[in-house]
């Protein structure tokens, strides 16, 4: 198949719509949750424990719906779900209310993972393709980030917090239907088993993946870097919130919203001249740095008295962590097979 077919500018499209709702979605709900609701660290955490616990518990019952049903429905779900997640989000007016949204919206991120990698490479027939096409994807999400932080901020800035959330669900609600007209899926293998006894094979196949030497090393690499980033997730806006963010002239989603933008910007660059060394064993390399880099942003945000500063350290980080996931996917990808690979 040409790798400049209509199914590869889906898939990019795909992740260029993704991120730029997921980029802004994230930056104005923690914004909402700490200036417009008014959450304590304490609640803030919960949220994240609940996202977390959520996926944890669905991750595999969703992965059979894509192994059994059709990889194309269970993203049109992601979508949808995430989009009506998102609106509740932005009108959600206690504690209580959020985290039904972060349930909703952790639930419907688990339809897309794994899904869309596997029914791309379902359609295209060559993972050596995917293999090609992930870091240019990467460099288009970075700019759907970019994208959609400027219009999201902006829009925030203007018309306030929830009208913005609400606009971003729209559209992921809305591109669900456009998958719903335009995706294809001609590749797909329905697996014959049943739900009960694909989950437990799927369970057992994501075990044995976990025991290859490639994807061990990223499993343990995966664990540590996500408890560490947890606190940044939950806690960078109330952080900064300390500091002063609410003293300025600037508007604190705009200039949250423009911190992220500039973090986009810097993972575009880097995926730009880094793009020749993140195949092979310039995975592995490429793995260290970011995280060595990304530790060093977290200290800087976590110690600086200074809002610049400590915004510079909360931009550093997230350029490496957003290339990270890039590296991670290829990692991934390159070593399991299509029922198990990774967004």
């Amino acid at each position: 198949m040409p790798i400049d077919g209509p199914t590869l500018r889906l898939f990019l499209l795909s992740g260029f719509v993704w991120q730029l709702c997921w980029s802004s979605y994230w930056t104005l709900f923690f914004v909402r949750v700490v200036v417009d609701v008014g959450l304590d660290p304490l609640e803030l955490l919960l949220l994240g424990t609940t996202k977390e616990v959520t996926i944890l518990l669905v991750e595999i019952p969703t992965g059979v719906v894509a192994d059994i049903r059709s990889r194309r429905l269970s993203v049109i779900i992601a979508f949808v779900m995430c989009g009506a997640a998102v609106v509740g989000a932005g009108i959600a007016p206690t504690f209580g209310w959020l985290v039904l949204t972060q349930i909703v919206w952790s639930a419907g991120t688990t339809f897309r993972s794994g899904a869309e990698t596997a029914w791309f490479t379902d359609e295209v027939g060559s993972v050596d393709v995917v293999d090609r096409v992930l870091p240019r994807r990467g460099r288009i999400e970075a700019v759907g980030s970019v994208v959609g932080l400027l219009a999201m901020s902006a829009l925030a800035a203007v018309a306030g917090l929830t009208a913005a959330m609400i606009v971003i669900g729209a559209i992921l609600i809305a591109f669900g239907f456009v998958l719903v007209a335009q995706m294809p899926e001609t590749g797909f293998e329905r697996h014959e088993a049943s739900a009960t006894v694909r989950a437990r094979s799927l369970l057992g196949e994501g075990l044995a993946a976990a025991r290859r030497p490639g994807l061990r090393v990223l499993l343990i690499a995966a664990i540590m870097a996500g408890f560490a980033s947890e606190a940044v997730d939950r806690l960078h806006v109330a952080r900064l919130d300390e500091i002063g963010l609410q003293d300025g002239s600037i508007d604190p989603a705009l200039l949250i919203g423009l911190s992220a933008v500039l973090t986009s910007l810097g993972a575009i660059a880097i995926l730009w001249f880094a793009r020749a060394r993140l195949a092979g064993r310039g995975l592995v390399d490429a793995l260290t740095v970011l995280h060595l880099v990304t530790g060093i942003g977290v200290l800087v945000l976590a110690r600086a008295e200074l809002l610049t500063l400590a915004l510079a350290g909360f931009i550093a980080q997230g350029m490496t962590r957003s290339v990270s996931r890039t590296v991670t996917v290829a990692w991934t990808n390159h070593f399991t097979v299509s029922s198990n690979r990774l967004k």
